[in-house]
């Protein structure tokens, strides 16, 4: 068996890499969660969003109570 090429190992480890990404989208780790925390910390378009879903939601929850 000869050794490999330069190209062929490349290719095999791109090979390798694509197949753990995949993995890891596919199939979550209990504590990947914890990543997420802070993400949009001071973010004034986070912010917003958050703001305005809350004003949905009580508004909701006034029609409900009517």
């Amino acid at each position: 068996m000869s050794p490999a090429t330069l190209e062929e190992r490349v290719a095999r480890l791109e090979t390798i890499v694509e197949e753990i990404r995949s993995e890891r989208l596919r199939e979550p780790g209990r504590e990947d969660w914890r990543a997420t925390i802070g993400v949009f910390a001071d973010d004034p378009i986070a912010k917003e969003i958050i703001d305005e879903a809350l004003r949905h939601r009580n508004e909701e929850r006034k029609q409900l109570a009517q």
